[in-house]
C-alpha cells in the first residue's frame, strides 16, 4: 500500500520561509506542509493507506473514542493554522489518493477559494450562546405582563369551577409569552451584534444533556468579525451579562475559531 494525502485546509500561496513543520499530523508521526498551486495552497500531511484508506476508516469511525481523539486533533490543528494564516477549514478526514487528485480538485474550485480567502482575510469567527433560567423568567412574565395581569383579575371574579379551567389556560398563555420573550430578547441582542460583523448565522440550540448547564440554551449563533470589531463585540457581551444577569440571562462567547460557518464547501466535497 502507498501514501495518501490528508487535507486540513486551503490557504493563500505560501512563501518558502513559511513552514508548518512544527505541527504534527493526524498520524502523530509526520508533520504538516503546504503544497502551492496556481493561486492558493493546501496544508496537508502524508498518511499511510493501510491506516487511512477508505475501508480502514469505515471500521475506525465506528470507534467513538478514536473519532473523538482524531476530530479533536483536526480541530486543534485548524486553530493553530488560523493563528498563522487565513484558512478555509476542511472537514475531518478529507483525504486524497494522490497529489494529482488533490490538484484536480483544487483547480476546479480555485477561483471560488481565492475569493473566499480574500473575504476571510483579517476576520475571525466568534460564537455566541444565550442561556436563560426559564423558571425565573416565567415568574417575571407572570408578574409584569399586562395581558396576564388582566386575565388573573378576570379569573378572580369567576366561579371556582370556571377558575380551574381558566387557570389552566392562563398557564398556557404564560408559557406562550415566555417563549415569545425568549425569542424576542435573544434575537434583539443578536441583531445588535450584527453591527460588528460582516456575516452572521443562527444555529441550532442544544438541550441541557449536551450543554451540561442548569440554564436553558435559547439562542446559538456565529459571527464573522473584522479584527478591529472584536473588542467592541466582546464589550457588548460583557455589558449584557452585567445588565441582565439578575433577570436570569447568561451570555457566553467563544472564539476565535476557524471560519467553520462561513465557508460553503458543498460544491467541493469529495
Amino acid at each position: 500500500m502507498g501514501e495518501l494525502i490528508y487535507l486540513y485546509g486551503i490557504v493563500p500561496i505560501q512563501n518558502e520561509d513559511q513552514s508548518f513543520s512544527d505541527l504534527t499530523g493526524i498520524d502523530e508521526e509526520r508533520v504538516l506542509h503546504a503544497i502551492n498551486f496556481d493561486k492558493c495552497a493546501a496544508v496537508v500531511c502524508r498518511v499511510e493507506e493501510q491506516d487511512y484508506g477508505e475501508k480502514v476508516l469505515e471500521e475506525k469511525t465506528k470507534d467513538m473514542e478514536w473519532v473523538k481523539d482524531k476530530a479533536f486533533h483536526h480541530h486543534e490543528t485548524l486553530i493553530k493554522l488560523r493563528e498563522r494564516t487565513t484558512i478555509i477549514p476542511m472537514k475531518f478526514c478529507t483525504i486524497y489518493q494522490s497529489e494529482n487528485s488533490l490538484e484536480n480538485m483544487v483547480s476546479t474550485h480555485e477561483e471560488d477559494w481565492v475569493h473566499l480567502l480574500e473575504n476571510l482575510q483579517d476576520k475571525e469567527e466568534w460564537n455566541l450562546k444565550i442561556y436563560c433560567d426559564r423558571s425565573s423568567l416565567r415568574e417575571k412574565v407572570a408578574e409584569h405582563d399586562l395581558t396576564i395581569k388582566e386575565k388573573k383579575e378576570e379569573i378572580e371574579g369567576m366561579s371556582k369551577g370556571k377558575q380551574y379551567l381558566q387557570r389552566k389556560k392562563l398557564d398556557q398563555l404564560v408559557d406562550e409569552q415566555v417563549e415569545k420573550e425568549l425569542n424576542s430578547f435573544s434575537k434583539g441582542f443578536h441583531d445588535k451584534l450584527r453591527a460588528y460583523s460582516n456575516q452572521d448565522v443562527v444555529k441550532k440550540t442544544w438541550n441541557k444533556d449536551v450543554t451540561g448547564k442548569d440554564e436553558e440554551m435559547c439562542w446559538n449563533s456565529a459571527f464573522l468579525l473584522p479584527l478591529e470589531q472584536v473588542e467592541g463585540f466582546l464589550e457588548e457581551v460583557t455589558t449584557a451579562n452585567n445588565e441582565h444577569q439578575h433577570a436570569g440571562w447568561k451570555f457566553e462567547v467563544t472564539g476565535p475559531w476557524p471560519a467553520y460557518h462561513f465557508v460553503n464547501l458543498s460544491k467541493s466535497e469529495v
